[in-house]
C-alpha cells in the first residue's frame, strides 16, 4: 500500500509542480456525472459485469495564462486535481471506486464560446472490494484495495451566455490497476458518457492568447541512462513478491520543443522468472533470469521539466518462452521529471499487451540536454 501512495504523490506532484512560482489568474471549478460500463479484459470475466456504472466527479483546475512559452506551445493548458467515485459494474464482487488524480488538459479547438479539449490524468484509487480466496474469490480482476488510476477524457465546453458558466458533455476512460504489485491484476477499464457544469472564476476577463512560439528547427542529440527498481507478484497463490532491477540507455533526437524520438537498450534482472523456468525444466543458473531488449521511444514534453515517456520494444534475449509471441513484445509509458542539473526521476508502467508486468521507479541522468527555452 505504501508503494501505491508513493506512486500517487509522485504523479500528482509532477503534474502540478510545473505551475509553482507563476501567478495564474483563471480558476475553474467543475462537477460531472457519468453513466458507463466496465469492460472486462478477458471473456471469462464477462459474468462479473452485471450493471452499468454511475460515477460522480468533482475537480479544480487552473487555466494557464500564457505567461510562459510552454503555455502557448500547448494552447494554454489546464492543470488540475479531481476526485472520482462510482460503481464498477457489480457492487457485490467489484465494489465501488474512490479516486484522487491529477490531470493535464489541452484545447484542440478553442473559441470564445466553445472549447474542444482532451485531458490526461493519473492518481490513486481505492476499490472497496478485492480478490479474497474465502470471501470474494469471484473477483479475478483486482487483488488490492489500492490501485493506480489512469484517466482520459474528451470534452466539449459550451458557454451559452455571458455568465462564466460552461455546459460540458464528454466521454471518459478510466483504468484501475495495481501494476502487478498484487495479484490478480487483470485491471478494470471503464468507458462512460458524461455531462458537467464548469464555473470559471477570475478577476480578469479571459481572452484567447494569440502569441506564437518559434519552431525549433535545429535538432539536438539527447543521450540518457537510468536505473529502475520494481516489485511484482506473479499470482495470488504464490503470494511472494520479487525485486526486479532494470538498466536502460537511450539515444535520440530532440526534434522540437514538444518531443524527441530515439532508440534504446534495456537489461533486466527478473527473479520471478525462476518459478516458470523451473516448471519448464529450463533453469540452469541465475544468468537465465536476465532479459535484454531493444526499443524505440517517444518523449513528449509538457513543460521543460515534465514529460511523458513512451517505449515499444522486443526482447533479444529471453530464456523464458511460453509459446505466446506477445511475451516477447513490451511497452512502457509513464511520467518523467528532469531537474536543472540533468538528473531525472520517473514512474513508468511496463506491460505485455494489455497485461501489466510491473511499475518502475527510476532515477537517471541526461548527458546532453536542450538549452532552457521555456
Amino acid at each position: 500500500m505504501k508503494r501505491i501512495y508513493i506512486i500517487t504523490i509522485f504523479l500528482l506532484g509532477i503534474l502540478t509542480c510545473s505551475g509553482q512560482g507563476y501567478n495564474y489568474k483563471y480558476h475553474q471549478f467543475e462537477i460531472r456525472s457519468h453513466y458507463g460500463t466496465s469492460m472486462p479484459h478477458h471473456s471469462y470475466m464477462n459474468y462479473i459485469i452485471k450493471d452499468h456504472a454511475f460515477i460522480g466527479e468533482i475537480n479544480y483546475s487552473i487555466k494557464t495564462s500564457g505567461s510562459k512559452s510552454w503555455h502557448t506551445l500547448w494552447r494554454c493548458p489546464e492543470l488540475g486535481v479531481g476526485y472520482l467515485s462510482g460503481g464498477l459494474g457489480n457492487s457485490e464482487i467489484l465494489g465501488h471506486s474512490h479516486s484522487i488524480f491529477g490531470f493535464w488538459g489541452v484545447p484542440i479547438i478553442e473559441k470564445e464560446r466553445i472549447i474542444l479539449k482532451y485531458r490526461l490524468g493519473a492518481g490513486l484509487a481505492y476499490l472497496t472490494k478485492k480478490f479474497d480466496t474465502r470471501s470474494n474469490y469471484y473477483d479475478l480482476a483486482i487483488g488490492s484495495h489500492f490501485n493506480a488510476h489512469l484517466y482520459f477524457a474528451l470534452l466539449l465546453d459550451i458557454k451559452p451566455s455571458d455568465l462564466p458558466l460552461y455546459i460540458s458533455p464528454g466521454i471518459s476512460f478510466n483504468h484501475f490497476s495495481s501494476g502487478a504489485i498484487e495479484s490478480p491484476n487483470l485491471g478494470i477499464n471503464q468507458l462512460s458518457v458524461n455531462i458537467g457544469i464548469k464555473y470559471l472564476y477570475s478577476r480578469y476577463p479571459y481572452s484567447l492568447r494569440k502569441i506564437s512560439v518559434p519552431y525549433l528547427y535545429n535538432s539536438e542529440w539527447e543521450i540518457s541512462a537510468y536505473y529502475a527498481a520494481s516489485i511484482k507478484e506473479n499470482d495470488s497463490h504464490d503470494d511472494k513478491k520479487y525485486f526486479v532491477n532494470t538498466l536502460l540507455i537511450d539515444a535520440g533526437l530532440r526534434t522540437s520543443l514538444k518531443r524527441s524520438w530515439g532508440l534504446g537498450v534495456c537489461f533486466i534482472y527478473d527473479p520471478s522468472l525462476k518459478k516458470f523456468l523451473n516448471e519448464q525444466e529450463k533453469y540452469e543458473n541465475s544468468f537465465n533470469l536476465f532479459r535484454a531488449g531493444i526499443h524505440a521511444y517517444h518523449e513528449i514534453y509538457f513543460t521543460y521539466d515534465l514529460s511523458l515517456v513512451l517505449q515499444a520494444g522486443s526482447y533479444v534475449y529471453n530464456k523464458y518462452r511460453d509459446g505466446n509471441i506477445i511475451t516477447w513484445i513490451y511497452t512502457k509509458f509513464g511520467l518523467r521529471y528532469t531537474f536543472s542539473n540533468g538528473m531525472f526521476a520517473n514512474v513508468i508502467l511496463k506491460t505485455h499487451a494489455a497485461a501489466a508486468d510491473y511499475i518502475e521507479f527510476g532515477v537517471g541522468y541526461r548527458f546532453l540536454r536542450l538549452q532552457n527555452t521555456y
